[in-house]
């Protein structure tokens, strides 16, 4: 039996490939693919979707239902180093009880293939103790197994992530000052050390590693995993829109800024309102905004040099980031001057999107240049 192990990393269609997954539940059970639930939300939503005979998307479904096994991933973390999980997983059974309803699926319904799918298992791999990866291994070692890991060059990665947080209320540090330290010795940096993690223990696993810029080039990140994952998926696949758009750099400072200053439901609002903005407001591209400052992005760029050339190494690919020497270039404008530039224009959106008034006030007299604790 095949055992397909996505693990990652964030920011690379993870949640794409989990909608798609999630939401050709049938077709691809028809077709010997199981993505298998881990509590009982899921498998019942899976048990009505075979009542009715057809699949039907899973847009507006709970995360249990959508990314289950991001749910069985925080909750190998919890028991292993007590990290918290959030409350948009609601009531997640145990380790040992989600992993007993894999096998339990696996023994009844005998697919040929199964699909485990979760950015949160780059985590496990360097957790104190890798148990959670440990626990996976001794139920599934023995099965034909491919490790599955997109990867993106730190700079563009780093910056993705540190404004995808910005949607769950975290109080981050501009990238520009201290916020880059907090991730130069975790998986979120550590691109090496994080897929050894996980071929410890799987010695046996094919390893795929794809770079996100060639995997966004071959059509994104869910074609990519269809024509590179070696498995036989069926024609007629309902392929849903990219899912989870992270507030654009431009204006990240806002956003942070909302999140120090604002209480948390008014900033959750405010970080709402500036992602969606994104498609309305003219702002200048990602790639064009400057998140890290000249210190911090030589840092990046000398701390990354021997990460790369190990995961040349291990890919055989040389180098496996052709354009890696792209990471130490300044971009034409800072996150600060780009938010600046960009506040009366959001100001004028926020009126015509009727914001409510105390953000709007909040807004209408933000003042960048003010320090916050």
């Amino acid at each position: 039996m095949k055992l397909v192990i996505f693990i990652g990393h964030f920011k690379t269609g993870s949640s794409s490939i989990q909608s798609f997954l999630s939401s050709n539940y049938l077709a691809l059970l028809n077709a010997g693919i199981l993505y298998p639930s881990i509590e009982s939300q899921g498998l019942s939503r899976n048990l009505a979707v075979i009542r009715a005979g057809r699949d039907r998307s899973t847009a507006g479904d709970s995360l249990n239902i959508i990314e289950p096994h991001n749910a069985l991933a925080l909750r190998l973390k919890n028991e292993d180093d007590g990290h918290g999980i959030p409350p948009y997983y609601p009531a997640p059974p145990s380790g040992f009880q989600m992993l007993q309803f894999l096998h339990n699926q696996i023994h009844e319904l005998q697919p040929e293939s199964v699909i485990l799918c979760s950015e949160v298992f780059a985590l496990l791999g360097m957790t104190a103790t890798a148990s959670g990866v440990t626990r996976l291994a001794k139920r599934f070692a023995s099965y034909d197994v491919t490790i599955y890991c997109n990867l993106r060059r730190p700079d563009e990665y780093l910056s993705s992530w540190h404004r995808q947080r910005l949607k769950f209320g975290a109080r981050v540090e501009r990238l520009s000052d201290s916020g880059l330290d907090e991730y130069l010795d975790s998986a979120h940096f550590q691109q090496v050390a994080m897929i050894e993690g996980w071929m410890r223990h799987f010695p046996s696993a094919h390893l795929v590693l794809r770079n996100f810029d060639e995997v966004r080039k071959q059509g994104g990140s869910i074609v990519d995993f269809m024509r590179h994952s070696s498995l036989a998926f069926p024609a007629g696949l309902h392929i849903p829109r990219d899912q989870n758009p992270s507030v654009p750099s431009a204006f990240a400072e806002i956003g942070r800024r909302a999140i120090l200053e604002l209480p948390r439901d008014q900033a959750a609002e405010i970080v709402r309102w500036l992602t969606s903005a994104r498609t309305r407001v003219r702002h200048p591209g990602d790639g064009d905004v400057e998140m890290f400052g000249p210190t911090n992005r030589a840092r990046l760029a000398d701390r990354f040099s021997s990460i790369a050339t190990m995961l040349d190494r291990m890919t055989g690919d040389a180098p496996f980031y052709p354009d890696l020497d792209d990471m130490s270039r300044l971009r034409p404008i800072d996150d600060f001057s780009a938010a600046e530039a960009a506040l009366p224009d959001l100001v004028t959106d926020a009126r015509r999107q009727a914001l409510a008034a105390p953000l709007l006030d909040w807004l209408s007299s933000a003042d960048l240049h003010r320090r916050t604790a």
